[in-house]
């Protein structure tokens, strides 16, 4: 029998969210996008920072402007309460007893400081999960250690290993630590939950950031603890095959050696029998002559477009990737067909914008955008009037 859920596969579950920022914000949105009801709960005035974070649409309203925000931040309803003050305690308990999860990314001890930590949460409710977000855990000597997205690649490993080897370390684009510690909440959380439901006792979901990234690095780790080596950074003069992208006549491409299809594949896709020479077949040979190499693929591509010879390459089982912008993204032929992208419009910020939405498909309970970010304190009344007090 087919089953087919419009709400989502996480439909009926609470999710308080505490958290700030990305991460944090970034696994709750995941669980609201299946169908859980995600309550935000910001300080007053300012509410969450991100709404302070680029890009911003500086025309509108002080607070609405960030289009991160929107995008961190669907799927869930907005109050704004002040956690460090008594007068609140009865509505933040009643929020708590009425949810499954909460996720928050203070700095460590912090809700205990507010007589909100995880042992109040947990008499509260037993069967809660308490999901905490943060630098480098809740424990160890850096616990209460700032961070950033750049001091975490940096601690994390990542950065050793990126860019060229004549070069100071690399960081990733964009907040990539900050994005992988919230998938990993996120999962985790739903873990811990589903535990929960089977004897009904909740617990703690430590996420270190910290370790988020450095459990990525496999291969890195893993030379060292048996070998004694370190991998290093690029190598200065590198195979082009392994290498850095090479300009077409319109955009780049990034060639690989593998896929399925023979190196002398490449002789027949740019008709140049060249490449069936051992002197350009062989990976140690061309590293002896990288710039010949470099040369002959950049004449091959020269007066064709990089689209153009990635599909043809592409259907030949050649490892082939176009540098894709922006707008490359936008305007993929093959992210339109699988739905990728959702397209929203803020009453805030008046136009209408694309978000990339979906993350993974469940056929018969799907994810969806339900509603746009909230406005700050926007369903204030809507939530009290649905508690009523702790019991």
């Amino acid at each position: 029998m087919e089953k087919n859920d419009p709400e989502g596969a996480l439909s009926g579950l609470r999710v308080l969210d505490l958290s700030h920022g990305i991460a944090g914000p970034f696994a709750a949105r995941l669980l609201g996008d299946y169908g859980a009801d995600v309550i935000k709960i910001e300080r007053p005035v300012t509410g969450d920072f991100a709404r302070t974070l680029a890009p911003l649409k500086y025309d509108a309203p002080l607070g609405e402007q960030s289009l991160l925000f929107q995008y961190l931040n669907w799927n869930k309803r907005s109050i704004a309460l002040d956690l460090k003050l008594a007068e609140n305690r009865a509505v933040i308990q009643a929020l708590v007893m009425q949810s499954d999860i909460v996720i928050e990314s203070f700095r460590p001890g912090r809700l205990q400081e507010w007589g909100l930590g995880v042992d109040q949460l947990l008499e509260w409710k037993p069967s809660l999960v308490v999901t905490s977000v943060t630098n480098y855990g809740q424990t160890g000597p850096y616990a209460q250690y700032a961070a950033s997205d750049l001091t975490l690649q940096a601690m994390s490993g990542i950065m050793q290993i990126s860019g060229q080897v004549d070069r100071a370390p690399l960081k990733h684009g964009l907040s990539q630590s900050f994005y992988c510690a919230g998938l990993t909440a996120a999962y985790a959380s739903i873990m811990a939950y589903t535990a929960a439901q089977a004897d009904q006792f909740g617990e703690h979901v430590d996420v270190s950031i910290h370790e988020c990234l450095a459990s990525e690095l496999v291969l890195n780790e893993s030379y060292y603890a048996f070998l004694g080596a370190v991998q290093g950074r690029r190598a200065i003069v590198q195979d082009p095959f392994a290498g850095e992208p090479i300009a077409t006549r319109k955009g780049y491409l990034a060639f690989q050696t593998g896929g399925g299809a023979p190196f002398e594949t490449l002789a027949e896709l740019f008709e140049r029998p060249e490449f069936l020479e051992k002197r350009f077949s062989s990976p140690p040979e061309r590293e002896k002559r990288v710039p010949e190499v470099k040369a002959l693929l950049e004449e091959c591509v020269k007066n064709r477009d990089a689209k153009e010879v990635f599909l043809a390459g592409a259907k030949m089982r050649l490892l082939l990737g176009v540098v894709q912008s922006a707008e490359d993204l936008l305007a993929c032929e093959h992210l339109q067909e699988r739905h990728a992208f959702v397209e929203l419009e803020h009453p805030s910020t008046g136009t209408r914008i694309r978000f990339p939405a979906e993350l993974a498909k469940l056929s018969a309970t799907p994810s969806s955008v339900r509603r746009r970010s909230p406005k700050l304190d926007e369903h204030r009344q809507e939530i009290l009037s649905q508690i009523k007090g702790p019991a």
